[in-house]
């Protein structure tokens, strides 16, 4: 049976999600899948939970057992190992939505596009919200250019993401890419190198990736983001060194990306760090790089970072800020403004 899609799975110590995960996987078309479980050097069993799914369906599973490498290093092993036609990444924690991969699968049976976006949600464990992440395109199904997708940035924009790209296999080792390993935050670079490159890009009407947040443990939290604001730091550096040599929509598409990621340095220097003169200090230094090695970027950001420092002045919090976000009137001036 051809293999229309690969699903790498980086696992490192999973064992409480990982049967999730996969039975999410289990389906009428689950013989069209090419799910590889990337154990990367975990301690806690969960390769035994792959293991027994692997006999279960040993023409659709496939286990690669590896040293600790990180997130990337896993994506890295994956993408190598891959045999469908596209290639996506879930994470262990993570889940797909069951009912809805036939008709993904049969849509992806007849595309040839770079890219794929399909929609997501994020479900928070702790307060049990459900937030619903998708693109408006004028239709869906249709193929569009990069530089259309970047005249359009707004309809398109939340599901550019780690969580709703999916992209065709051999468009993506074409590229050579190679996800920064041994650090955090690399799906940046997932969702950047080679998105930017694609010449083609399909958006679905449907939900697939279902993101669980709301844990502590994670690395998107605020604690842990603080914890390991280098690795943010190491990730703003290499999108910036490799957008060096792109141009046109390429390079409008790398400066959005990096901008997002710059904001999140700020935000989590400017309103999470209790001491608030070292996150000024911090964010005033990250700011004078970029002015002098990735200036577009750079003007992109330097009235978000004015408003971030007056609030970091103001003791206003990073809980404060998410209620901002998230306020009709906010949301009502981003669909007219070309803030964020």
């Amino acid at each position: 049976m051809e293999k229309i899609l690969s699903i790498a799975i980086p696992s490192y110590n999973s064992l409480p999600f990982l049967k999730k995960c996969l039975n999410s996987l289990i389906c009428e078309c689950t013989d069209k899948l090419d799910i590889i479980v990337v154990n990367d050097g975990s301690t806690d069993g969960c390769q035994r939970i792959a293991e027994e799914y692997q006999g279960f369906y040993p023409d659709s599973i496939s286990l690669i057992n590896k040293e600790n490498g990180g997130h990337g290093s896993a994506i890295n092993a994956g993408a190598k190992a891959a045999r469908g036609k596209y290639f996506k990444v879930l994470d262990a924690d993570d889940w797909f939505l069951t009912e809805n991969l036939p008709a993904f699968i049969a849509q992806l049976e007849k595309a040839s596009a770079d890219v794929v976006l399909t929609c997501h949600h994020t479900i928070n464990i702790t307060t049990g919200e459900i937030k619903s992440w998708r693109c408006y395109p004028h239709r869906f199904g249709r193929e569009y250019t990069m530089d259309e997708i970047m005249t359009e940035w707004k309809n398109f924009d939340r599901s550019l993401t780690f969580h709703g790209i999916t992209y065709r296999t051999d468009f993506y080792r074409e590229q050579g890419i190679q996800l920064s390993e041994k650090v955090f935050y690399e799906d940046h670079e997932y969702a950047t190198y080679p998105c930017c490159k694609a010449k083609t890009v399909l958006p679905l009407d449907l939900f697939i990736y279902e993101y669980r947040i709301g844990d502590v443990s994670q690395s998107v939290s605020a604690e842990n983001q603080l914890k390991r604001i280098s690795h943010t730091e190491t990730v703003i550096k290499r999108l910036t060194k490799e957008s060096r040599e792109l141009s046109g929509a390429a390079a409008d598409y790398c400066v959005k990306k990096t901008h997002l990621l710059l904001l999140s340095f700020l935000v989590t220097s400017l309103l999470c760090d209790k001491n608030r003169k070292a996150g000024r200090q911090r964010a005033d230094k990250m700011m004078e790089y970029m002015k002098n090695e990735y200036n577009a970027v750079y003007l992109s950001t330097v009235k978000h970072c004015k408003i971030l420092k007056t609030l970091n002045r103001l003791h206003i919090g990073l809980k404060s800020y998410n209620d901002i976000l998230g306020s009709k009137i906010y949301n009502k001036v981003r669909k007219n403004k070309s803030f964020d």
